[in-house]
């Protein structure tokens, strides 16, 4: 692994309250948000960053309220323990909410900002790192007409122009946007006429990466459609989560989680860790622990995750569910009452950054749709690369977008064993020169099951089985690589010690996850997690190099062959995906 230059951490939202144990909210889980910061705080001393960067609303209540002096004296009190430097920018909750009619809170006014100067500092600093350039931004006054907006254009404008040939990472409070550049303004973005010039800047300078925060959420977007434009991460927090963001899941609230709020398992911060040609984000899950006093007892551990690169994991994952489209967010009455939010469930790219899943498995329809087909190039930037499947014949529509699709690596061609030769030619003949890699996969159904039950459960599969020998030869002076099948019921070592040792190119190794069973539903964790790691592991002995496909990132709660994935339907870590997330591969 290429070590990083060095690592810095960002963490928002810790809404803190002015007594410990009590909040002016009506939500009982803002009442830990003190205790919760301090045991972030008790982490981020163990996790080592060089510097903290806060994106903004320290505390809770809002600069109106008498409380916000001794919620602000209480931060300090507990990021005074904290090791390393720290770097601070407003929030909402710290000056004010950005400009609007409609905005739930006090906006943001002079009297404010004066208050932030003599509690926090500068509402907006940079600062250089080795050659990185950290710029810290204000956004809450954008179109406030304010003096001071006008003073940070100035400002913005001559570190954007006096940056040279540093790295820039932006940061900020509100995101530019969530899902769309031209979505319409709402609590949760900037509004169009601040944002495309902000956009235009920062796209201009050719900055490394925008970081926000807010929205208590995690969403990962380009600034542009250009293939080199930066990526915007907006934050998880560690506070509490924004309730109403859990209509992107598939799962309601359990009882304990607050109808969302208290949904613990998705708090945290993050670590960046700045390499050579890029950077890497961890989420460092602190899932709502708490810290009433400092002590070294239940200090946490230092965050291990794997540390070769992605492009050097051979594990990757089946997105069955559709993993791309826009879910339309309930205007809620609270922040967010006279517009719909149209947002993407983008814990899906921190499940695949987090588990390590270079290679994701999806159908050629995938391809085909305009909005899926951008998605895979913005997950193309992170290091991923998918293996598209298809059983029809190519078309030239096909082809073309394989051919122009950068994150596509291969296509996996699917077809009965009588026609799957043909197949192969077809698509070599049709895809040419510098073309995806071509797999060969056999497509088989439970007609081809020989019985005597009983019983009959409908099935079909692909993937061709090491007795597969006369057809693996008649294929590979067709194929790059040849998928092969784990099932249900297979040993994972033992079905892959039983491959032909003399094959070549690309080996896929699709390990089913689900019962033989169809209406039997798998979820025994352990035995998950040990099928999985005894794959990965035979796989890493074999005589060629072998990529494991796990055959579902999240649960499959209903329908057929029910299974535990990586990730349950609230997109939370299942062991597997744990273990993953620690795992060298390298």
């Amino acid at each position: 692994m290429t070590e990083p230059i060095f690592t810095f951490a960002l963490i928002a939202d810790t809404h803190l309250n002015p007594v410990d144990g009590e909040s002016g909210s009506p939500w009982h889980s803002n009442a830990l948000a003190n205790d919760r910061a301090r045991w972030a705080v008790a982490a981020l001393n163990a996790d080592q960053p060089e510097f903290v960067l806060h994106l903004g609303d320290m505390v809770h209540p809002v600069p109106a309220q008498a409380s916000y002096a001794t919620a602000a004296a209480r931060f300090h009190a507990i990021f005074g323990a904290l090791d390393a430097p720290l770097h601070l920018l407003p929030g909402n909750h710290d000056i004010g909410d950005k400009p609007g009619d409609w905005m739930p809170a006090h906006i943001v006014t002079p009297e404010a900002l004066d208050s932030y100067r003599r509690i926090f500092g500068s509402p907006w600093h940079a600062f250089d790192h080795r050659d990185c350039r950290f710029i810290l931004h204000c956004n809450p006054i954008l179109g406030s007409g304010l003096p001071e907006e006008a003073a940070q254009w100035d400002w913005l404008e001559k570190q954007l122009a006096d940056s040279g040939d540093r790295r820039i990472f932006f940061l900020t409070h509100y995101p530019l946007f969530l899902t769309n550049p031209d979505e319409p303004e709402h609590y949760d973005n900037l509004a169009p006429s601040v944002r495309e010039r902000l956009r235009s800047m920062l796209l201009n300078k050719g900055v490394e990466a925008v970081f926000a925060a807010h929205v208590h959420n995690i969403f990962h977007t380009p600034l542009s459609n250009a293939e080199a434009a930066p990526m915007q991460h907006v934050l998880p927090c560690v506070s509490a989560l924004r309730l109403d963001y859990s209509y992107l899941f598939r799962s309601p609230p359990l009882a304990d989680q607050e109808h969302g709020r208290n949904d613990v398992r998705k708090l945290g911060y993050y670590l960046v860790d700045v390499m050579p040609d890029g950077y890497r984000i961890r989420f460092r899950r602190t899932e709502g622990s708490t810290l009433s006093e400092w002590s070294k007892a239940d200090r946490p551990q230092r965050m291990i995750s794997y540390r070769e690169r992605l492009a050097d994991r051979p594990i990757g994952v089946d997105l069955r569910h559709g993993w791309a489209e826009t879910h339309a967010i309930p205007y809620s009455g609270v922040v967010d009452e006279f517009r719909r939010k149209y947002v993407r469930n983008d814990y899906l790219i921190t499940a695949l950054q987090e588990s390590g899943l270079r290679d994701l498995r999806v159908p050629i329809d995938d391809l085909r749709d305009t909005a899926t087909r951008e998605r895979m190039r913005d997950l193309g930037r992170f290091g991923h690369r998918f293996q598209v499947f298809s059983i029809e014949p190519p078309t030239e529509k096909d082809v073309a977008l394989l051919n122009e699709t950068s994150a596509v690596s291969a296509i996996e061609v699917i077809a009965r064993s009588e026609r799957l030769v043909s197949s192969l030619a077809d698509w070599r003949a049709a895809l040419g020169p510098g073309r995806p890699k071509i797999l060969a996969s056999r497509l088989w159904s439970s007609a081809d099951i020989k019985t005597q039950a009983i019983h009959f459960a409908h099935g079909i599969g692909h993937g061709c089985f090491a007795e597969d020998a006369e057809l693996i030869e008649m294929v590979k002076p067709h194929a790059d690589g040849i998928v092969f099948r784990i099932g249900p019921e297979d040993e994972p070592a033992r079905t892959i010690a039983k491959l032909p040792r003399d094959l070549s190119g690309l080996i896929v190794l699709y390990l089913c996850l689900g019962a033989r069973n169809p209406a039997r539903a798998a979820e025994d964790d352990g035995a998950q997690s040990a099928r999985v790691i005894e794959a990965i592991d035979a796989a890493r002995r074999f005589s060629i190099p072998a990529t494991v496909i796990l055959d579902t990132l999240d649960d499959h709660d209903r329908g057929y062959y029910p299974r535990h994935g990586l990730y349950d339907t609230q997109f939370n870590p299942r062991p597997i995906a744990r273990t993953l997330s620690q795992k060298d591969l390298s």
